[in-house]
């Protein structure tokens, strides 16, 4: 008697595992649709470059790692017309900062989302666009809404295979 009911609790045990990592399909385990394909990736692969009058203003270094994207982002200081035109008006300090690492991101199609804290300590959403294969725009995401900020462009540079 013992025996037997151990085997059907065993057994439904066995049956609530399956349900959990096939996720009802028979296909594979629900965990691997999570993660993107590689080539889904692969076109933000690189490091993304904002320049403002001949300063670098955002370089966002983005890197595949396990077959996800994984990266970092530095900044100088300048400051953004927000009021009006919403575009950069002048780089303040040209220095730019330690890398940051980015987190949460997501890809979606030509974009990906991402967060990260920056240099003051003030967590911030940006959205990279794609806009050609070597082209994109950093979209910053959750503002409040009388807070103009235009996307600033971005150029990729692809590193060299050796």
């Amino acid at each position: 008697m013992e025996l037997k009911l151990f085997w059907r609790i065993g057994n439904g045990a066995m049956l609530a595992i399956t349900a959990l990592v096939f996720g009802g399909h028979w296909s594979g385990p629900t965990l691997a649709q999570i993660k993107p394909p590689e080539s889904e990736i692969l076109p933000f692969i690189g490091t993304w470059t904002a320049v403002h009058a001949g300063t670098p203003i955002i370089v966002l270094h983005l890197r595949s790692e396990k077959g996800q994207l994984a990266g970092g982002i530095q900044v100088c200081g300048y400051s953004v017309n927000t009021e009006t035109t919403g575009t950069v008006d002048v780089v303040t300090d040209p220095t730019l900062s330690k890398s940051q690492p980015i987190n949460n991101i997501k890809v979606s199609g030509k974009s990906i989302s991402f967060d990260w804290r920056d240099p003051d300590g003030d967590s911030d959403h940006w959205r990279l666009e794609l806009t050609g294969k070597n082209d994109g725009q950093i979209v910053w995401v959750g503002l409040p809404s009388d807070v103009r900020v235009q996307p600033i462009p971005v150029s990729k540079n692809t590193p060299k295979s050796r």
